[in-house]
C-alpha cells in the first residue's frame, strides 16, 4: 500500500514468513533437470554464465503483495529479491521489486502511456479471407480486410509502469523520431460527434468507461497512429514484494553437490580397466621376484 502522505510504498522488510520452505533436495533435483536442458544448447564455455552450477544460489521466500508465498534463488545472499530485476510472464524484465503472479480475475488490463521506444521487426502477413470472422460484420470486414500479402512492423515500447509492450507501426518505414500520424481534423470532429451520439442513443453499445474515456483521450489528440497508449497486460499480474526470508545456500557450502545417478561403465570399458590392472599387477611381480633374488645373492 502506498503512504497517502508521501505516495511512497514502503521497502520490503526482512521477516519470518508464515508457512516452511520446500525441501532442499527437491529444489536441487528440480535445478539440476532444468540445467541439464538448458546446457544442451550451449557449449561448456558458457556454462559458468549462462547456466551456472547449483552451488552459486542462495535460496529465499518471497511474499508478494497479493499475500501470495513463493521461493525465488539469486546469484548470491547479499542482495535480497526485492532489490532485484525479476522476468515477467513475456520473459521482459519486470521494474525492481516485481513479480509476475497470474491470477484469475485480477482486474482489467490498463492503458498506460508509452514513455520510451525500443526496436523493431517486421511479420509478413498472407492474404485475408474474404469470409469475415466471428468477431467482425460483413460491411466492415469489407473495408479493412487485406486482398494482398502484407508485412508490418512492430515496435516493443517501455510503458509509463516500467513495462514493456508491442505496438504496430503506421508504416513500415516509420520511425518513433516521425512522430505520430494525425487524422483530418474535420474528419475527427465528425468522429467525435458520432462516437459521443452513439453511445447515447443505444446504452448496449456502450463500452467499459475504461474504453470510452481511451476513445474520447484519442480523438482529443487528433486521433493518432501509432496511439500514445497502450494496454497493458503485465499490470494485473505484476506483484510489489512486500516481505522476504532467507532459506539458506542451495548447496550447503561444506559439501559438493553429488549427481543423482552414478553412470555404469560399459562392458568393454571394465574388460580394457581390468586386463590393465591385471599388466600393471604382472609388473610388480617381476619387480618382487627381482628383489628377492638380490637379496638372496
Amino acid at each position: 500500500m502506498t503512504d497517502p502522505a508521501t505516495g511512497v510504498r514502503p521497502p520490503a522488510v526482512a521477516r519470518r514468513l508464515p508457512g516452511r520452505a520446500k525441501r532442499r533436495t527437491d529444489v536441487l533435483r528440480e535445478y539440476e533437470k532444468f540445467n541439464a536442458d538448458r546446457r544442451k544448447g550451449l557449449p561448456p564455455v558458457l556454462w559458468p554464465f549462462l547456466a551456472p552450477d547449483p552451488d552459486r544460489y542462495y535460496r529465499w521466500r518471497v511474499q508478494l503483495a497479493c499475500a501470495c508465498i513463493i521461493e525465488r534463488v539469486t546469484p548470491d545472499d547479499q542482495t535480497p529479491p526485492s532489490e532485484r530485476r525479476w522476468r515477467g510472464g513475456d520473459g521482459e524484465p519486470l521494474p525492481v521489486g516485481q513479480l509476475y503472479c497470474w491470477h484469475d480475475g485480477s482486474g482489467d488490463v490498463p492503458y498506460r502511456t508509452i514513455v520510451g521506444w525500443r526496436d523493431r521487426r517486421e511479420i509478413a502477413f498472407p492474404a485475408d479471407p474474404v469470409e469475415a470472422p466471428e468477431w467482425a460484420e460483413a460491411e466492415v470486414w469489407a473495408v479493412i480486410r487485406h486482398d494482398d500479402p502484407h508485412t508490418s512492423a512492430f515496435w516493443r515500447v517501455t510503458l509509463d509502469c516500467g513495462h514493456v509492450e508491442e505496438v504496430q507501426a503506421p508504416t513500415l518505414d516509420w520511425k518513433p523520431d516521425d512522430g505520430p500520424r494525425l487524422a483530418d481534423t474535420t474528419r475527427v470532429r465528425e468522429m467525435t460527434e458520432e462516437y459521443e451520439r452513439l453511445w447515447a442513443s443505444d446504452p448496449t453499445l456502450q463500452p467499459p468507461e475504461r474504453e470510452r474515456e481511451h476513445t474520447r483521450r484519442t480523438l482529443a489528440a487528433g486521433w493518432p497512429r501509432p496511439r500514445p497508449e497502450r494496454l497493458c497486460h503485465t499490470c494485473p499480474h505484476a506483484r510489489r514484494i512486500v516481505a522476504y526470508q532467507g532459506v539458506g545456500w542451495l548447496v550447503p557450502r561444506d559439501s559438493k553437490p553429488q549427481p543423482e545417478y552414478q553412470a555404469q561403465p560399459s562392458r568393454v570399458a571394465l574388460e580394457r580397466q581390468l586386463r590393465r590392472a591385471e599388466a600393471e599387477a604382472e609388473q610388480l611381480r617381476v619387480q618382487l621376484a627381482q628383489h628377492y633374488e638380490r637379496e638372496d645373492a
